[in-house]
C-alpha cells in the first residue's frame, strides 16, 4: 500500500501513489476540497486510474467541512414573489444568517413547517457544532432551494422555542428574488462516479466524470458508450456535506448519448434519475444547497 504522500504544498497527487486493486487509505478530494472517493475504495484497473488523474485535480487528506462563504448575490428578478411560489416543502434545506452580518457565511438550517399566515418554522440554524444565536424581533437574510429555482429572501424573527426542542418562527418571506431557475436547479460539478450498465458485451463497470448534477439527473461522461437512449445505468458517488454523509446511488435512464469528436474518445450521457426514497433525495437536496448556496450568495 502507497504512503500517504506529503501534501503541504497542496500538488496535486501523483499516479504512483495511487494504488490500482487495493482499497484506498485515505480519501480522494478535489482542489475545493470536496470528495471524490472515500478512503477504501478500490480502484479497479489502470484504466480508471489514468480517467482519474486525466479529469481530476486529485489531493489527499481528511475531509474537512467549511461553512459556504458568500460571494456576491446574482441580481434577482424584479417580480413579486410568494412563499407559495418557491414551493418550499418540509424538510427542505436553507441558509439563514443575520441581516447585521450580511458578510458572514449562511448557517444551515432547514423548514419542519409552516402556518396558515405563511410563517416559517424551521430549526435553530447552525455552524458546526454552534447554533446561531437570533432573538426575537431580528431581521434575517435566508436562501433556499425551491422546486424549480434558488430564491434568496428577508424575514424578521417572530419568535424564538425551546419546547419540544430549539427551532424559530419566522415571518412570511418577504423580497423574494430568484437567484437562479431553471426547470430543475442544476449546479456544474465534477465528481467521480462509479457506474454499472448492461451491454453487448456484459456487464460495463468503471469510473466516470459527473457533470451538470440536478435532483433530476446528470451528465455522465465515461470511455465507452455505456447504453442506447432508453437503457439503464446504475451510478453512484459520495455525498459528504455538515448535514448528510452517505454513498447516493441512483438507477438512471439515459435520456441522451453524446460521442465526442476529439482524440479522447470520450462519451457524454444525458441521464434522468429513477425514482429515489426519501433519504436519497434529501443527500441530494442537500449536496445541491451547499453547491447553490456558495455560488448564488
Amino acid at each position: 500500500m502507497s504512503e500517504l504522500p506529503e501534501s503541504k504544498q497542496r500538488e496535486p497527487m501523483a499516479e504512483v501513489h495511487i494504488p490500482v486493486g487495493t482499497p484506498l487509505a485515505w480519501p480522494l478530494l478535489d482542489q475545493e476540497g470536496r470528495l471524490l472517493l472515500r478512503a477504501g475504495t478500490v480502484i479497479a484497473s489502470d484504466a480508471e486510474r489514468r480517467f482519474l488523474l486525466e479529469h481530476f485535480a486529485l489531493y489527499p487528506g481528511t475531509l474537512k467541512h467549511e461553512a459556504p462563504q458568500g460571494a456576491g448575490s446574482e441580481a434577482g428578478r424584479a417580480e413579486r414573489l410568494t412563499l407559495a411560489d418557491m414551493r418550499l416543502s418540509i424538510g427542505s434545506p436553507i441558509g439563514v444568517r443575520s441581516a447585521f452580518a450580511a458578510s458572514s457565511p449562511m448557517r444551515r438550517s432547514r423548514v419542519i413547517g409552516f402556518s396558515p399566515d405563511h410563517a416559517l418554522f424551521v430549526v435553530v440554524p447552525r455552524g458546526g457544532a454552534s447554533p446561531l444565536v437570533l432573538s426575537e424581533g431580528e431581521n434575517v437574510q435566508a436562501v433556499a432551494i425551491g422546486a424549480h429555482a434558488v430564491y434568496s429572501f428577508s424575514c424578521t424573527v417572530m419568535a424564538t422555542c425551546s419546547q419540544p426542542f430549539h427551532y424559530l418562527v419566522l415571518s412570511p418571506p418577504g423580497a423574494i428574488r430568484t437567484l437562479r431557475g431553471r426547470k430543475a436547479a442544476r449546479v456544474q460539478t465534477r465528481l467521480a462516479v462509479s457506474y454499472r450498465a448492461a451491454s453487448a458485451d456484459g456487464e460495463a463497470q468503471g469510473l466516470g466524470l459527473g457533470r451538470d448534477l440536478s435532483v433530476q439527473g446528470m451528465s455522465l461522461v465515461s470511455a465507452r458508450v455505456l447504453g442506447e437512449v432508453g437503457s439503464r445505468v446504475h451510478v453512484s458517488f459520495p455525498i459528504s456535506t455538515p448535514q448528510v454523509d452517505t454513498e447516493f446511488e441512483a438507477a438512471a435512464v439515459v435520456r441522451n448519448v453524446s460521442t465526442g469528436s476529439g482524440v479522447d474518445g470520450l462519451v457524454a450521457h444525458g441521464l434522468e434519475f429513477e425514482s429515489m426514497n426519501g433519504e436519497q433525495q434529501f443527500a441530494l437536496r442537500s449536496f445541491l444547497f451547499d453547491c447553490l448556496s456558495a455560488a448564488s450568495l
